[in-house]
């Protein structure tokens, strides 16, 4: 991985609703219909625009945060409130061409910073199947996977921010929605 720096990279949190994130929403839904679309129910649109971004807003104790070039948003990550002690992390994405640069490490960091300032002690976030990247992604970072190498299921995993958290347990919250591929048809 090499990991690129211009002189005109920063983070800025932005209202989900910002125009400049209508791209990377775009790119969201056709990423994930591509990789999921041929399961049975499944529906990009409605994933990546699932009514919860007001759940990313700082009086919802969240936060959207985009790592902007000029004025091109080349990573983004949204922070939401799971319970009092952990953050969710949503919708985190690099652009297409610029993968490989250590957009998503820098991302990540920046979400568990911010999430650290909002009063969070731990983070949980999932990924699909048929990401890999992702999996490889978190494991290098520190979270701690919740699911059986190689199952068809969601991959949740955990980490904890602060010393004292536990990142060996998922939030109560969660385990009742953890989702099992296995079984689900495919559209042919």
């Amino acid at each position: 991985m090499t990991t690129i720096t211009t002189a005109t990279e920063r983070f800025e949190i932005l209202d989900p609703h910002d125009a400049r994130l209508e791209p990377v929403f775009t790119e969201l839904v056709r990423d994930y219909h591509e990789r999921y679309g041929d399961i049975e129910g499944h529906d990009a649109h409605a994933e990546v625009y699932d009514g919860t971004a007001d759940t990313f807003l700082a009086e919802n104790r969240g936060a959207f945060v985009a790592l902007l070039d000029g004025d091109t948003v080349i990573a983004t990550g949204g922070i939401r409130r799971l319970d009092d002690a952990t953050a969710e992390f949503k919708k985190i994405w690099s652009h297409p061409e610029r993968r490989g640069q250590g957009l998503a490490s820098r991302m990540l960091e920046k979400l568990e910073a911010t999430s650290r300032d909002l009063g969070y002690e731990k983070v949980y976030l999932m990924t699909g199947p048929r990401q890999p990247e992702a999996d490889r992604l978190y494991q290098r970072c520190g979270y701690t996977p919740h699911f059986e190498p190689g199952a068809f299921t969601v991959h949740p995993y955990v980490k904890a921010l602060v010393p004292d958290a536990d990142a060996n347990e998922l939030p109560a919250a969660v385990t009742t929605e953890i989702f099992d591929f296995e079984g689900v048809t495919s559209q042919q």
